[in-house]
C-alpha cells in the first residue's frame, strides 16, 4: 500500500507545472542631467533613428529592438536639452524632405555595432519529467561587447564633418536556458522566450544604454559642434545650394 501511495505522489509531483521566472521588461530611458541650464545653440539638427550594422542578426529580437528604438527619442531629448533645435527622428535619410535638409545644419546618424559571443555556452540534450520529455539546455557565459558610432554630416551632401565612437566594454553574462527539443536550435528563439537568458542580458543592455547616453551627453558639446557651422556654409557655397 505504501508503495502505491509513494508512486502516486511521485507522479503528481512530476506533473506539477514548473514555476517560471517572469521575463524582465527592459527599461531603456535617459533623462538629461541639466536640461534647464542649456543655452540656445546656433545648430539645427536632423536625427536619424539608430540602426544596427547589417551583420547583427538579432536586431528584431525584443530586447535588442527596444535598445535601438528607444535611443531615437532620447537623442532628440538630449539635443534639445543641449540647446540645439531638432527635427526627427526619421527612419532613414530618404524619409527627410528637401526643405528639412535645407533648413538644418547637421544630420546625426547613430549606428549600433553589437557583438554577441557564445563560444563559452554549451548546449546539452536532456530528458526528464513525467511523461518523459526531451529538451535542450544551454548554459555558460555569453559575452557582450561593441560600440555605438555617432556621425554628424552636412544634410544635403552627406559630407561627414564629425565622428565619435562610444565603446561598450566587454562583459561576461552567465546564462541558463531551456528550450524544446523539437524546435530548431538557435538563439533567436532563446532570446525571445527564456528568462534565464533574457533577464541577465537585458540587465547588461540597460547598463550599456545608460553608458551610451551619458557619454553622448558629454560628446555632443555645442562648444565643439557650433564650429562646424562655418564648414556647412562653405560646403553649400561650393555646391551652390
Amino acid at each position: 500500500m505504501s508503495c502505491i501511495v509513494f508512486a502516486l505522489f511521485f507522479i503528481a509531483s512530476s506533473t506539477q507545472k514548473k514555476v517560471t521566472t517572469p521575463v524582465k521588461v527592459a527599461a531603456y530611458d535617459f533623462s538629461p542631467p541639466s536640461q534647464s541650464a542649456a543655452k540656445s545653440s546656433d545648430i539645427a539638427f536632423l536625427v536619424l533613428n539608430p540602426s544596427y550594422v547589417r551583420q547583427f542578426q538579432y536586431s528584431s529580437v525584443d530586447m535588442f529592438y527596444k535598445f535601438s528604438t528607444s535611443m531615437g527619442p532620447d537623442f532628440n531629448e538630449l539635443l534639445i536639452a543641449k540647446g540645439y533645435s531638432v527635427r526627427g527622428p526619421f527612419d532613414n535619410y530618404d524619409a527627410i524632405v528637401y526643405s528639412d535638409k535645407k533648413e538644418s545644419d547637421l544630420i546625426l546618424e547613430i549606428q549600433i555595432d553589437l557583438s554577441v559571443d557564445d563560444k563559452n555556452v554549451e548546449w546539452k540534450y536532456k530528458t526528464g519529467g513525467y511523461p518523459i520529455q526531451a529538451y535542450y539546455q544551454c548554459e555558460g557565459t555569453m559575452i557582450l561587447s561593441g560600440k555605438v558610432n555617432l556621425t554628424a554630416s552636412e544634410p544635403l551632401t552627406k559630407e561627414k564633418l564629425w565622428a565619435k565612437s562610444i565603446p561598450l566594454a566587454q562583459k561576461s553574462i552567465v546564462i541558463a536556458g531551456e528550450y524544446n527539443y523539437d524546435l530548431p536550435r538557435n538563439y533567436t528563439l532563446v532570446f525571445s522566450r527564456d528568462p534565464g537568458v533574457i533577464n541577465p542580458l537585458t540587465t547588461q543592455l540597460e547598463d550599456f544604454y545608460k553608458s551610451v547616453m551619458s557619454t553622448a551627453w558629454n560628446q555632443l558639446d555645442p562648444r565643439e559642434l557650433t564650429t562646424l557651422k562655418k564648414q556647412v556654409m562653405e560646403i553649400r557655397a561650393k555646391k551652390e545650394y
